[in-house]
């Protein structure tokens, strides 16, 4: 029975030598991977760190207020505590100075006069400026602007932007602004939709088919000729070019209501007639 059972031991025995030497063997293959991976973590985190402190601190340096440099995170009471130091421009190159582009200014917001209806608002500088060419006070318009909402019987609003307008495109075109609304005054009695049989619309009586190139140079077009502000520019537009080439007032207003001949049916007397009393009214001299 013995030497039956002895050569199973026998085996038994190397069976677990076998078995032992092969667990030996995974074990130091796991441990030398272990050791491994942790020289290369002892080789790498460094860097990571390194790497990491850098990004936080050009994250810092990109919130910090212009003048204001952020150095290493240092550990405070608070948790990470950036430190702060100024920076001394004079340290930094021109280049680096040259690429440092300053912030866009907004430009200052121009006072404009409040819009009424299809009057818009107009600068309240050109105003004044246009007040200085025709040396007009503001008692001398607001008795204009009275003179004229009563008479035509107009909202006076609406007569403030009318004259505004009257006095700016005259500043632009050189055209008494007197001399238009009295123009205005004949051609519509200041309706913004007047037409006559002939085609002629608006405050001033364009004819927009004649004209259409002036508006086309103020972006628009003839669908524009009711537009009250676009009429007057349009209109004094019209009358600048007359008196220019016809070389006075009065030649110039038969040039513009189409007269051909010195007899224009009593047009010129009209606005003239008008201009006075207006000038009259304001108490403004008429060579003004």
């Amino acid at each position: 029975m013995s030497s039956i059972l002895l050569p199973s031991w026998r085996e038994g025995v190397r069976y677990g030598q076998k078995r032992f030497s092969e667990v030996i063997r995974v074990t130091g293959a796991y441990l030398g991977v272990a050791v491994l991976a942790c020289v290369v973590m002892v080789l790498t985190v460094p860097v990571l760190r390194g790497q990491a402190v850098t990004l936080h601190k050009a994250v810092l340096t990109a919130l910090m207020p212009d003048g204001i440099e952020t150095m290493l995170p240092t550990l405070g009471p608070g948790g990470l505590v950036p430190e702060l130091r100024t920076i001394d421009l004079a340290q930094v190159p021109s280049r680096q100075l040259q690429e440092i582009k300053p912030e866009p200014t907004l430009p200052e917001a121009v006072e404009r006069t409040p819009p009424v209806g299809l009057l818009g608002n107009v600068p309240v500088p050109r105003i004044e400026a246009a007040k200085l060419t025709f040396e007009l006070s503001e008692q001398q318009l607001k008795a204009l602007e009275h003179y004229i909402a009563r008479k035509y019987r107009v909202a006076r609003q609406v007569v403030d932007r009318i004259v505004e307008s009257a006095l700016v495109s005259g500043a632009d075109l050189k055209v008494n602004p007197v001399l238009i609304l009295a123009v205005m005054s004949v051609e519509s009695r200041f309706n913004p939709y007047a037409e006559s049989g002939a085609g002629a619309q608006g405050l001033m009586q364009v004819m927009t088919r004649v004209h259409i190139d002036k508006f086309e140079k103020l972006g628009t077009d003839g669908v524009a000729a009711f537009h009250p502000e676009i009429n007057i520019r349009v209109g004094a537009q019209i009358l600048s070019d007359c008196i220019r080439r016809r070389g006075s007032e009065s030649a110039g207003l038969r040039c513009y209501v189409g007269a051909i001949g010195p007899n224009d049916g009593g047009y010129t007397n009209k606005v003239q007639s008008e201009r006075r009393r207006m000038a009259l009214a304001a108490k403004i001299p008429l060579n003004q």
